[in-house]
């Protein structure tokens, strides 16, 4: 009996060991390693903040290219669509309260089609003439180049087309006069408990102005006895540009999280001179260790009701 009872403390032991290494950050970080390259065209650069009074006239370009890796020819069309985004703020193509009015006011002075062959880079060159009664505030537009790739059969000829793409070069304008800059972050959070997945810090955030503004999003992380970060982005934080009247839910990911885990977390949140920061002990724990400490903690108890069940037969006899 005494040679069992001496096993089930070894075991319990050790789990309890592994554990609180693996709570110090001892525990191996799973990294996702694959490579997610993109078949098509690149484009550079994929957008531009500008300021322009009205009866401006402002000339830029974009650049599109063929990977050399690529054996294919890319055919391409440019055209100008108007952008913002709807409520659950996904993209759309369409001039919502006016934001949109700058389509009409691109031209663009490169031809709108053409061929780029492995390698090759075209420059699209454009032109925004702003109205002298251009209205203050926000101007959303996007030069969307369209391409499809064509395979060859084996005797070179042309087959069907492969591949269809759109990118969007965006365009943020900033009409002077009398612009607004305001905004509420609505929420700010950081689970304190994670059975899977990787620690996040998510916030909600309202532009109530009447132009585009970027929100800046940080994240520090400490394992519980110790000040030294194992993850932080406040050198390079994560930023997103919020368009007027929309809100814009965000998540920042601690993309390496381990397994198993008890960490000191720091989410801040900056928009429009606000800041918001939540400071919270998180901890990390799989349902298998889950069922394992449950498994400890009923040994225990089990140990201990033996233990005074054979002390009270001990005094008995």
């Amino acid at each position: 009996m005494k040679r069992f009872w001496h096993k089930i403390k070894l075991v319990i032991v050790m789990i309890v060991a592994t554990t609180v290494m693996m709570s110090l950050g001892v525990a191996p970080v799973l990294a996702d390693d694959k490579d997610d390259n993109m078949v098509g065209f690149s484009m550079s650069p994929m957008d531009q903040k500008i300021v322009l009074e009205p009866g401006d006239s402002y000339s830029s370009s974009l650049r599109i290219h063929n990977p050399g890796s690529h054996t294919v020819d890319v055919e391409y069309e440019v055209s100008v669509e108007p952008f913002y985004v709807n409520e659950e703020y996904t993209t759309i193509f369409e001039n919502v309260d006016n934001y949109g009015m700058m389509r009409d006011w691109i031209i663009i002075n490169s031809p709108t089609t053409g061929i780029l062959k492995p390698s090759e880079t075209a420059e699209i060159e454009f032109t925004i003439n702003v109205p002298n009664d251009a209205p203050a505030g926000g101007q959303y537009a996007t030069v969307l180049v369209s391409s499809s790739t064509r395979g060859e059969s084996e005797e070179g000829a042309s087959t069907m087309v492969k591949e269809v793409r759109r990118i969007g070069h965006l365009i943020f304008a900033e009409i002077a006069g009398d612009t607004v800059k305001q905004g509420e972050i609505i929420d700010v959070n950081v689970p304190s408990f994670l059975l899977s997945g990787n620690i996040t810090g998510s916030s909600a955030i309202k532009n109530t102005g009447n132009i585009h503004s970027v929100a800046t999003y940080k994240m520090q992380i400490f394992p519980l006895f110790s000040d030294e970060e194992v993850y932080t982005n406040e050198e390079d934080p994560e930023t997103h540009t919020i368009l007027p009247d929309r809100t814009f839910y965000n998540e920042t990911v601690w993309e390496k999280t381990p397994n198993i885990g008890i960490f000191n977390v720091i989410y801040t949140v900056e928009f429009e001179g606000a800041t918001t920061q939540v400071s919270k002990i998180v901890i990390k724990c799989p349902i298998w260790l889950m069922l394992i400490i449950l498994f400890v903690i009923f040994l225990l108890i089990f140990y201990l009701v033996m233990k005074v069940k054979d002390r009270k037969e001990s005094a008995k006899k």
